[in-house]
């Protein structure tokens, strides 16, 4: 299996834009989506446990991760990476602080999960890509 990739405009070229050129880029394109179901089914044929046990496996561990994550916990999988939440959030001044009525929760826009691959995940993924260009429409 190839990553396959299209050239797109680039908004930001970085500090050496000179201006007036349009720069490009090449960006990766998603071509599916891999399921849950699919994860399950895959386990059950790659190892000795069913395909209801797998799925079992990994309801519990989305349930157990969710509870980590809303604990405020960092949910470490060795060998994967590891995941944890964030607050996206506006900014407010160090005077609006010092208000009695100022509340900073109401400066929160919301949650974000955010995913740190394993080194060697990474290292791995570098060292056995493929490209594959897609033609350009």
């Amino acid at each position: 299996m190839s990553l396959k990739y299209r050239i797109a405009k680039s908004k930001n070229p970085g500090k050496n834009a000179v201006e007036g050129t349009q720069y490009y880029a090449n960006k990766a394109v998603k071509t599916d989506d891999y399921t849950f179901d699919e994860l399950a089914q895959d386990i059950n044929d790659s190892t000795t446990i069913t395909e209801a046990d797998a799925y079992a496996v990994l309801k519990s561990m989305k349930k157990y991760i969710r509870k980590a994550l809303l604990a405020g916990r960092r949910v470490v999988l060795t060998d994967l990476g590891s995941l944890k939440l964030s607050l996206r959030s506006r900014c407010f001044s160090a005077d609006t602080m010092a208000a009695s009525d100022f509340e900073p929760s109401a400066m929160i826009k919301g949650i974000a999960v955010n995913f740190r691959p394993n080194a060697a995940l990474i290292s791995d993924l570098r060292t056995n890509v493929q490209y594959e260009r897609l033609s350009v429409e």
